[in-house]
């Protein structure tokens, strides 16, 4: 009996997984707050003026929109074949392999979202001392901004089912302020005056900057695609998420850039960057300013927010890939979180925080530190994008060799794919051509340069370390 005992066979437990608990308005949540930014609230009158016209500027941002959803439709596709957690990373490493794959994930660790998250969280303490009217320290907004990051990473360690009620909650509030901004603008503010005569479109540097403006308001369209993983029905609600998302974000848009243009005289844009900050001013008067700064509260923690739940999931595949350290592949046997990857992204965010304040001269704001910190790596955004795009193009190809068909065909192919890839090549060489012209832009690009580039030696100690480890002793 003793001897059957021990010959029994015994299995041991399944470690703990992510869990799928994401329905497609969970998905667009996500993305959405990663879509809707400040951009969209003191960017609109540098395009307007860049394009020469408020037709012109409103054609940019339909554009822009449509390209978005070109990604969109391509990432649906994708995301439908592999409903994977890691997004772009999932989907380079099955077409191109894993040096492409770990040097996106590289990028995205190192300073991508964490660097991100660093500027939304300082971004959102300045706010709300604007909205409580109290006076700006680095070192007051430092402690909001480290408290930010701390109960948003608590929040969503704890699962993404308490933590998408508290994004859902925050997706709505922020859309909420928005729409009564838009709002107010028409049944509080009477029109102003119409130009007589809009100004000709310029040519080169400024059309550049105006795309370049645009695209980067609607960056984080793909942002549902890292948590496929964890949606319910990826191959019903993916596609419902992504598309559906990038349609309401792109009609908000251009609600908003109608409202700017009914209450701001186009003559006038180039003295009001802050055109958001106008238009709550004009339709509800002194108080319009605190009604802003809640709203950007809202806006840069939502977007944080969403940030702490999307970037870890790659640090989860890589490790799940062993391309990264294996502990990150940890999943919390209550939260089914991947816990310890969020942790060293909150690490690594409050040491960018603390780091930015600290080289902060007396004086200045954090925010011109932090945005250089994220420029660092913007530019490498894009052609990471067309190369993600461009991998339905190699799995088609391998489809038609074996005989099958993506469950989620993106409507258009390839059509849509080549005008995505087209359209991100082509910003990025006007973002490259307008910053040869700047020393400190020129500067930014090679920092960038450096930092995406350690990826490279950074993979090839990981590669050599993984065949010295599986040598037999």
């Amino acid at each position: 009996m003793a001897e059957a005992l021990r010959s029994k066979p015994t299995s041991s437990p399944q470690p703990p997984s992510l869990e799928r608990v994401l329905g497609a308005w969970d998905a667009a949540a996500i993305m959405i707050s990663n879509m809707v930014g400040v951009g969209i609230l003191t960017l609109p009158g540098i395009v307007a003026l860049s394009v020469g016209s408020p037709g012109l500027a409103l054609a940019a941002w339909a554009l822009g929109g449509a390209v978005s959803l070109c990604g969109a439709l391509v990432h649906a596709e994708l995301g439908c074949r592999y409903p994977l957690a890691g997004g772009d990373y999932v989907f380079l490493k099955r077409a191109f392999g894993a040096p492409a794959a770990f040097l996106s994930g590289w990028t995205s660790f190192i300073v991508g979202f964490p660097g991100a998250i660093a500027a939304s969280a300082m971004a959102a303490a300045s706010a709300l001392l604007d909205a409580a009217a109290l006076p700006h320290a680095l070192s007051l907004e430092l402690a909001l901004a480290l408290g930010i990051l701390l109960g948003l990473s608590l929040l969503h360690s704890a699962g993404l089912r308490p933590g998408k009620r508290v994004q859902n909650a925050l997706v709505a509030a922020k859309l909420a302020i928005v729409v009564a901004l838009v709002a107010g603008s028409w049944i509080l503010v009477e029109p102003t005056a119409p130009p007589a005569e809009a100004a000709p479109p310029p040519a080169g540097p400024p059309l550049a900057v105006a795309g370049l403006i645009v695209l980067f308001a609607y960056s984080g369209w793909n942002a549902a695609a890292y948590v496929a993983g964890e949606v319910r029905a990826p191959r019903r609600d993916l596609p419902r998420a992504l598309i559906g998302g990038v349609l309401a974000v792109t009609a908000l848009y251009l609600a908003v850039n109608l409202a700017y243009f009914r209450v701001v005289p186009f003559a006038e844009m180039d003295r009001s960057i802050n055109i958001g900050g106008e238009v709550a001013r004009h339709a509800f008067g002194a108080a319009g300013g605190r009604v802003l700064s809640l709203a950007l509260a809202l806006v840069f923690v939502g977007g944080a927010s969403a940030m702490v739940i999307t970037g870890p999931r790659i640090y989860f595949a890589m490790a799940r890939d062993e391309l990264f350290p294996q502990a990150l592949a940890a999943v919390g046997a209550a939260s089914r979180a991947p816990v310890r990857a969020i942790w060293l992204q909150t690490l690594w965010s409050a040491l960018i925080l603390v780091a930015g304040t600290a080289l902060t001269p007396e004086g200045r704001g954090v925010a011109g530190t932090f945005e250089t910190v994220v420029s660092w790596t913007g530019f490498a955004i894009l052609p990471f994008a067309a190369l993600t795009a461009s991998s339905v193009f190699v799995l088609r190809r391998r489809d038609r060799e074996h005989g099958w068909r993506p469950s989620f065909p993106a409507p258009g192919y390839p059509w849509t794919a080549a005008a995505f890839v087209a359209a991100a090549l082509l910003v990025e060489a006007a973002f490259i051509a307008v910053s040869a012209g700047d020393p400190k832009e020129r500067w930014n690009l090679l920092i960038g340069s450096i930092l995406v580039l350690s990826g490279v030696p950074a993979y090839a100690l990981w590669a050599w370390w993984g065949r010295r480890s599986s040598r037999p002793a």
